[in-house]
């Protein structure tokens, strides 16, 4: 699971000579069950946060990595979500979301920490879209998306090829129907696509998991 991060990040590094400052992933309940939920790992790792285990192997806690032992510095992520998948990993959803939460906290990150910037940076987007203070703040770390019910909407609209005739078309209905927040009780199954705009502002990579085009799990990667 590390070797794909590892694959992503470096990727990106060997292109641009600089690490990403923030990744978005798709979750997928099918990739989930299949690899043991080796893209979460993969989000976590990007965060520098590590799964603390009881002795029977369950995952109870999360710990950070510490900067000197993670070398780099710490990407920030952002989820869109199946709806099988919350609906499945909903505890799991939760545990990412605790993840960030720690790393936007976390101080002294002597190689950097762009989960801490762009939680600042998604606080003044909010800002500058109406919220209040309280409301910017506490919003500015959600960063797992989804749809109300199952799947995004938007595959009729790009079939039928007639229906638009902007790219941006169908990018703004997406973030439309992909909106809802699942992150914490405070902020799970509620609209909030002001809050998903600001999540996604200037993401370096968008990976995509695709399960049945192979014997196993291919990361396909797109970067800017």
């Amino acid at each position: 699971r590390r070797q794909r991060q590892m694959c992503i990040r470096d990727r990106y590094y060997r292109k641009h000579g600089e690490y990403p400052r923030k990744v978005s992933y798709t979750f997928w309940a099918g990739e989930f069950i299949e690899t043991e939920g080796a893209t979460l790992a993969q989000a976590l790792y990007m965060l520098g946060v590590a799964p603390v285990r009881d002795g029977m192997n369950r995952v109870t806690d999360l710990r950070l990595i510490p900067s000197a032992e993670l070398g780099r510095p710490r990407i920030d992520v952002v989820v869109q979500t199946s709806g099988q998948l919350r609906d499945v990993a909903a505890s799991r959803l939760e545990l990412l979301t605790k993840a960030v939460k720690m790393v936007a906290q976390s101080k002294n990150d002597t190689c950097g920490n762009y989960v801490s910037e762009g939680t600042v940076e998604s606080e003044r987007i909010l800002l500058e879209k109406g919220f209040s203070p309280k409301e910017a703040r506490e919003l500015s770390t959600v960063r797992v998306f989804g749809g109300a019910g199952y799947g995004t909407g938007i595959t009729g609209l790009v079939e039928k090829g007639d229906a638009w005739e902007m790219e941006s078309e169908i990018a703004a209905r997406y973030l439309a129907n992909m909106g809802m927040m699942y992150s914490d009780g405070k902020a799970w199954g509620k609209y909030g696509k002001e809050v998903f705009e600001a999540a996604l502002h200037d993401a370096d990579v968008v990976v995509h998991c695709l399960l049945y085009t192979s014997p196993s799990p291919r990361d396909y990667a797109a970067s800017r």
